[in-house]
């Protein structure tokens, strides 16, 4: 290898290099494990998203994230490998890396992944990245040789310079920019290497929250990032001592209804939110009354009910409003 810094790119599958790079792996854990059939592939996701690492234009290592299913929110990080003549180089820790900036991008709250007693460097790799022991999740439940290991990853909001940024990508998925980051509003905003991805606003007034401006990158839709960054901010909400959460949504009614919220009047929407930078907003340009309010109650100890949403219902359809929360994501 004549240099040790990798590129690392999305790639499909199916990818003729993944396929290269997963046949070496199992044979190398087939070597590492002669009495254990090799079932990396056994479990494989639809929605699984491989990342290929290569040097000089030549594959020379992969991993994979995958999310687990539906109401669960973690992802897990599948098919770690790097091939043994670019070892130490740190390839894996970048690919690691990468892995959970992917997670993050897509609203995972955790990545969880499973190795094995035979692979040191591995488990010496996934502890240097601050990956703690957990139970055996299925299907390694029995496995006497697999160990689990989860990180959880931080929920990213969106700071006062990123408004530009941040405002210049919701015009770009048809929402409203007016108010983004005002007095009283929360957005958290994912990004990757291709820029903003994922976004959802909040805005409070006593213990009701209204969110806002949810907006999911075209290429990213129907991937369930809308959904799962949604709750992680339903959760802070109940953590901050929110009881009841509002959104306004005039063409993603069944989404939210799947999501746990029912249909309420705008009146009282509006009522519990009068000071809300959104409310306002429609208050003054004359379209209150043309809105359609839906309503989900936080529990009072903090956590939030679960939804009903299925994994083929994971993200809410497109839709045409400007001011449309939580309409651009299929």
């Amino acid at each position: 290898m004549t240099s040790p810094d990798p590129s690392i790119t999305a790639v499909a599958a199916d990818d003729p290099r993944i396929l290269r790079l997963v046949r070496d792996l199992d044979a190398d854990l087939a070597a590492r494990y002669p009495d254990e059939p090799c079932t990396g592939g056994a479990h494989i996701h639809p929605e699984i998203r491989f990342l290929l690492a290569e040097v000089d234009g030549r594959p020379v290592g992969c991993c994979a994230v995958q999310p687990f299913p539906s109401p669960d929110t973690a992802a897990e990080l599948k098919r770690m490998y790097v091939v043994p003549q670019a070892r130490g180089q740190g390839i894996a820790a970048r690919l690691l890396a990468e892995a959970e900036h992917t997670a993050a991008t897509l609203g995972h709250p955790e990545v969880r992944l499973e190795t094995a007693v035979h692979q040191p460097e591995a488990i010496a790799l996934y502890t240097r990245a601050g990956y703690t022991p957990i139970p055996n999740y299925p299907p390694y439940q029995d496995k006497t040789l697999s160990r689990c290991y989860a990180k959880p990853l931080s929920l990213p909001e969106a700071r006062p310079q990123d408004r530009q940024e941040l405002a210049a990508f919701l015009a770009g998925q048809g929402l409203s920019p007016q108010d983004v980051l005002a007095p009283g509003t929360r957005y958290w905003l994912t990004r990757d290497a291709a820029g903003p991805a994922v976004t959802v606003g909040l805005e409070r007034q006593g213990h009701c929250v209204l969110l806002r401006s949810v907006a999911v990158r075209p290429d990213l839709r129907g991937l369930g990032a809308a959904r799962r960054l949604v709750e992680r901010v339903l959760t802070e909400a109940a953590a901050w001592g929110g009881r009841s959460v509002y959104v306004f949504s005039t063409g993603a009614g069944p989404w939210w209804e799947r999501l746990g919220f029912h249909s309420v009047p705008v009146a009282e929407a509006a009522e519990a939110l009068s000071d809300a930078p959104q409310v306002r907003q429609y208050r003054q340009a004359g379209t209150l009354a043309e809105e359609a309010a839906w309503r989900r109650d936080l529990l009072d100890s903090g956590g939030i009910g679960a939804s009903k949403l299925s994994p083929t219902d994971a993200d809410p359809p497109a839709a045409g409003a400007s001011h449309l929360a939580g309409a651009t994501d299929r």
